[in-house]
């Protein structure tokens, strides 16, 4: 204010609030922004109503992080049975694959959480489109639950992140509490988030879609990317100010969440298909690898061994040569079998196991009583340095059995 102004007449305009500089001034109220005006695409009418369809699409061969988009329809699609172990999965083409993802209302799940935005990718020709259809209002359900309903049919194979436990059930709930039946029920549903724990568990603090991105995938979101935790909280507010500023946020998420999806397919494929070839494979992730092969069957060993020359000193190798010594066990190969456990006797000399086995072995299956007896005393002074408890006692109850046994094979009467 000038400082000529009389005392009393200052006071009046303080009272009417004029003040000196702006910034004294009250904030101006924040016009909100309607969806209209910040998200691509459009209305999409449908006889329950209209819902908000945004759509982008990029070139087939775009990558994203170190592998091209496309590259999920080179997979062969017995290895995709593999990831997702599921026979089914192999007999449908790729190209018929669905990519879904939802953003809800709640975290929790349940028959009151929404799915207020619903992200659908798939590939068209030589393009890998993602359709976005986003929830205005909650009375705008029924035009994306009719979308959905005639949407959805022309897909035969869905490939989801966690969307078995998450984004599939409150789909159906929501398809239950409109009466119509979820088209998607029975087609065959590739999960990402178990195979990706299965193989990253053991090398990655979290096995997070963005997590995987940043350490697997070599995937970089930029600064319009909003954490999954607080876009319910976004959304809600949104409804509560009919500000849309945010949204953009929303769906750059959605839309990362489903490009991901292909390539991390693909480089889970790539993996169980030529490990040898993956030269930045860690030890955890080889011996991952490993009981996966040995659980379809396959030759484990090479990856085993591939494991055991990575692997960290300590727990980490014994866990390998315990599995190469079983392996061996399982193929009735029993002198290599020996060598492994004889290696884990040496390198853990506190582990009764390996003593155990080894007077087995050579009981059993390789004649020779008098080893087998050595083997059996040093599984002895092992067990009997166990912490007390019953698991020492048990070892030790079996063992010195085992023991007699064997001096009654191989000692005279009069030393017994």
């Amino acid at each position: 204010m000038p400082s000529d102004l009389s005392p009393d007449l200052r006071e009046r305009l303080r009272r009417l609030g004029v003040v000196r500089g702006a910034r004294a001034l009250p904030p101006s109220p924040r016009r909100p922004v309607a969806v209209e005006g910040v998200l691509p695409g459009g209305f999409h009418e449908t006889p329950a109503g209209r819902c908000w369809l945004a759509r982008t699409e990029h070139p087939a061969g775009h990558a994203h992080g170190r592998l091209p988009l496309e590259s999920f329809l080179s997979l062969h699609p017995h290895i995709l049975a593999l990831i997702g172990g599921d026979p089914s999965l192999a007999t449908v083409p790729l190209s018929q694959a669905l990519f879904l993802d939802t953003e809800t209302t709640g975290l929790s799940g349940g028959t009151g959480t929404m799915a207020f935005l619903v992200g659908l990718g798939f590939f068209e020709e030589d393009r890998f489109v993602v359709l976005q259809a986003f929830l205005r209002d909650p009375g705008d359900e029924p035009a994306i639950i009719h979308f959905l309903a005639e949407f959805l049919p022309r897909f035969r194979l869905l490939v989801t992140f966690n969307g078995r436990g998450f984004d599939v059930p409150i789909l159906q709930n929501r398809f239950v509490l409109a009466r119509r039946p979820f088209p998607l029920d029975g087609v065959p549903h590739l999960d990402l988030l178990a195979p990706a724990r299965r193989l990253w568990r053991e090398r990655l603090v979290s096995c997070a879609l963005t997590a995987l991105e940043r350490e697997i995938l070599g995937v970089v979101r930029d600064q319009a990317d909003i954490p999954s935790g607080v876009i319910p909280l976004v959304y809600r507010d949104y409804l509560r100010t009919g500000d849309a500023r945010e949204i953009p946020r929303i769906l750059y998420h959605n839309r990362m969440d489903i490009l991901s999806m292909p390539v991390l397919a693909a480089h889970l494929g790539r993996v169980l298909l030529n490990p040898e070839g993956e030269t930045e494979l860690s030890g955890e992730e080889l011996g991952a690898l490993a009981r996966w092969y040995g659980q379809a069957g396959w030759d484990a060993e090479p990856l085993l061994r591939a494991a055991l020359a990575r692997a960290r000193p300590g727990a980490q190798r014994a866990r390998y040569l315990t599995e190469l010594a079983l392996s061996a066990r399982r193929r009735g190969e029993w002198a290599r079998s020996v060598e492994w456990w004889q290696q884990l006797a040496l390198e853990a000399p506190d582990r009764v196991e390996p003593a155990v086995e080894l007077a087995k072995v050579y009981e059993w299956h390789l004649g020779n009583p008098a080893l087998a007896l050595e083997w059996a005393r040093v599984a002895l002074r092992r067990a009997e340095n166990l912490p007390p408890g019953p698991h020492r006692e048990r070892e030790i109850t079996d063992i010195r059995h085992r023991i007699r046994r064997l001096e009654r094979r191989i000692l005279p009467p009069k030393f017994l």
